[in-house]
């Protein structure tokens, strides 16, 4: 497989301008503080100055010092993306004073964006069969909803996630429309690095199995295509409690007496705070059982839907921008504009016709199960319902795929240019609008 076509290279040429100048705005914002590397507290440097809607800096503290502070159990293998960078940083330290951790893990995530741009553009081009002028609008229309934009730009994980998830679609879609079974070793890497990065999503990985080898399915090679790699990254985790978090949590609890006898007011107002986000994340079934301490009974569902999954996720909320639900902003915030509720709702439409037109293609009912399995888990059980549109990129792909179908299914030409029409005043209002908001923000103005 070519590594870059022809009709990509202006494609990447544009995405990679685009994600280098998002990066640089973020680096540019936070640069005295981000590059300071010694004499310093990480944690006060990072988590107090970047808090973009909640995403995570833990890549940046664990690149700076070697601490971990994301779940090793939602993401076991995100230690082999950090460790790397890990050294090249400390070295550069050692030698200059200079922190390059977020030069580092831009640099990472600016070649994720790109590729994944790459990625979801084949899926157009290879497996959904349209043109190529439509391939790229709908890859432009995804990556100008609000938090796939946010999320190609922060240090978390979701950059990393995205273009494995489409390296997945591409390969199942590919071997379905040639009518071939996927290997067992693919699968197993794919589902290694997949759920190494976030769990759950190795949960696609299988999805995608099912769908592309049938009742190959229920052999012993595919029980060892996943249950080793599921082995290694036990053994990975166990490694990181054992050589990082256990030592690093006797290190925070001599800190945190050695604070509470310096401030002890500052213990009591973090217990205020707790208290308030615990409010934030809603009810859980169980707050002492493994799971069940994640999910959320009280948040209301619809307006969940209709406020945060598709309406924060794909359209920034100017009131509270960018603020983390965790921190300072309410579950709930409306918007200022009509046109964007319009917008929403475009989107939707488009979105339900597509899956209607296409609910027969066993590559579309595969992406549905990907949505479906995405919405029981943050609406039905509530995990990260408060925050869902930080969660974007794991199912959005889903509207201009849906698009697609729809073109396709569209037989009078008429009809499609009209749809084009459509699909092309959403994509410049999408980036006309999250963009312009985005880059005041990153430049200090109000908005």
């Amino acid at each position: 497989m070519t590594l870059i076509r022809k009709e990509e290279r202006p494609l990447v040429a544009v995405a990679m301008a685009v994600f280098m100048l998002l990066n640089g705005l973020l680096i540019a914002a936070h640069y005295d503080s981000f590059t300071r590397g010694t004499h310093v507290g990480f944690w006060s440097v990072f988590y107090n100055h970047l808090n973009m809607s909640g995403y995570d800096v833990f890549t940046l503290i664990a690149i700076s010092c070697l601490r971990v502070h994301w779940n090793v159990l939602r993401h076991p293998l995100l230690i082999a993306v950090v460790l790397p960078l890990y050294w090249v940083d400390s070295l550069v330290i050692s030698a200059t004073g200079f922190n390059a951790a977020v030069f580092l893990m831009a640099a990472v995530t600016v070649a994720c964006d790109v590729w994944g741009v790459v990625l979801l553009h084949r899926i157009m081009r290879d497996v959904m069969g349209v043109s190529l002028t439509d391939a790229r609008l709908l890859t432009a229309l995804f990556y100008g909803f609000a938090h796939v934009m946010v999320a190609c730009m922060v240090p978390d994980h979701f950059a990393l996630s995205l273009p494995v998830l489409l390296l997945v679609l591409h390969r199942a879609g590919m071997h379905m429309r040639e009518g071939r079974r996927e290997s067992w070793l693919w699968l197993s890497m794919l589902w290694l690095v997949s759920a190494g990065l976030t769990l759950t999503n190795g949960v696609k990985v299988m999805m995608a199995a099912v769908f592309v080898n049938g009742r190959k399915c229920v052999s012993w090679r595919a029980a060892a295509a996943f249950a080793v790699p599921a082995m290694l990254l036990v053994l990975v985790w166990v490694w990181q409690d054992r050589a990082i978090l256990q030592p690093q949590e006797l290190k925070i609890k001599r800190i945190e007496r050695a604070v509470a006898a310096k401030d002890p007011s500052r213990i009591e107002r973090l217990k205020e705070h707790d208290a308030w986000v615990r409010r934030q994340n809603g009810e859980a079934l169980a707050h002492s059982l493994p799971l069940l301490e994640w999910s959320d009974v009280t948040t209301p569902r619809l307006r969940s839907v209709t406020s945060n999954l598709f309406g924060e996720s794909l359209q920034l909320h100017r009131d509270h921008l960018l603020e983390d639900v965790q921190q300072t902003r309410p579950v709930f915030v409306d918007y200022r504009w009509a046109m964007c509720h319009v917008v929403e709702l475009l989107m939707v439409l488009l979105l339900l016709a597509g899956a209607v037109a296409a609910w027969r293609t066993r590559f579309f009912k595969m992406v549905m199960a990907w949505v479906a399995f995405d919405m029981v888990m943050h609406v039905g059980f509530g995990f990260g319902l408060n925050e869902v549109y930080i969660m974007t990129v794991h199912w959005a792909f889903v509207i201009p795929l849906a698009i697609a179908c729809l073109l396709n299914r569209l037989s009078a030409r008429p009809q499609r240019v009209a749809l084009r029409c459509v699909v092309s005043l959403l994509a410049l209002w999408l980036w006309a609008y999250n963009a312009t908001i985005v880059v005041n923000y990153l430049l200090g103005q109000s908005m």
